[in-house]
């Protein structure tokens, strides 16, 4: 059965069928765990998880993945942002994931979590630009269906992204399935360098989830994945609605566990591909939605 959290965070727990889903509000939004009975669908929370980062999968909102040097500029202003303490070369991920959460409404199998961020707030790390943003879970017996939401509560228009950093966890034989144009080699900094096509070709087929380490941003992307468990006799299907059309595919050495991360912009795409991102006009909101659905062998 699914694990209590070891941390002092207070969990939301949310059922359907066999399906049990524990959400951690007050640490970023976050999903702490997802099981079919007693099989983890998401990365189950490490006994000594201490941060959101630890657990199963968060929200990335305003924005995904690395801004260069924390540093962007938009409408004829730069703006400074703090760097992430575990690459404290960039801006990472947003902020949101470092808020405490509002309840907003919960049944035995639904939620809706809400956040109102303004620059300046004590414990969350500095964006210029105040937002609203509300995360919906929907559990059934057979899927999960994640909603998104981010609104502009500024007077000014942003540059705004968002998607969810999905972890799941890394069975022997686990198969890989998407469909991608292309993804982004990395430079050393861990920035977008040079386009390539050869991994969307394996992926395509379906490729083993191996040894060897993965950090790339795949784009024009389907919103469509598959992940097979032979063992377990499973597959879980994703699929992910418009501006979810990047992916970023996340496999380090040496652990158990990989992300495959449905995401609305590039990595860098604020200063690199600056279209990609979504202008919000003070009080326009952008949505998307996830649904991971599992089916049994």
């Amino acid at each position: 059965m699914p694990a209590t959290a070891s941390w002092p965070v207070p969990e939301l727990h949310l059922a359907a069928g066999a399906m049990r889903l524990h959400l951690a509000p007050a640490m970023g939004g976050a999903i702490a765990g997802w099981w079919q009975g007693g099989v983890a669908l998401l990365r189950p929370p490490a006994p000594d998880a201490a941060t959101v980062r630890d657990l199963a999968s968060f929200p990335l909102i305003p924005f995904s993945n690395r801004i260069a040097q924390g540093r962007f500029s938009f409408a004829g202003e730069t703006y400074i942002l703090p760097r992430d303490p575990r690459d404290p070369r960039h801006a990472m991920h947003g902020n949101a994931l470092y808020a405490a959460w509002q309840v907003a409404a919960a049944t035995h199998d639904t939620a809706r979590l809400a956040l109102r961020y303004q620059p300046g707030e004590a414990g969350i790390p500095y964006f210029p630009f105040a937002y609203e943003a509300a995360q919906t879970y929907c559990l059934t017996a057979t899927a999960l269906h994640i909603g998104l939401a981010l609104r502009n509560a500024d007077t000014r228009p942003f540059p705004a992204g968002f998607g969810h950093h999905l972890y799941f966890p890394r069975h022997s034989g686990a198969v890989l399935r998407f469909n991608a144009r292309e993804y982004w080699q990395n430079g050393p900094d861990g920035l977008p360098a040079a386009i390539a096509t050869d991994l969307c070709d394996a992926y395509a087929r379906g490729a083993r989830i191996g040894t060897q380490a993965v950090d790339n941003c795949f784009s024009g992307w389907d919103g469509t994945a598959e992940i097979t468990y032979p063992a377990e006799r499973l597959t879980l299907r994703l699929t992910a609605t418009p501006p979810l059309r990047h992916a970023v595919l996340f496999v380090p050495e040496g652990r158990d566990y990989f992300a495959f991360e449905p995401v609305s912009h590039s990595t860098g795409a604020i200063n690199r591909a600056p279209a990609e991102m979504r202008v919000l006009a003070p009080n326009e909101t952008m949505h998307a939605q996830i649904v991971l659905s599992v089916e049994a062998r």
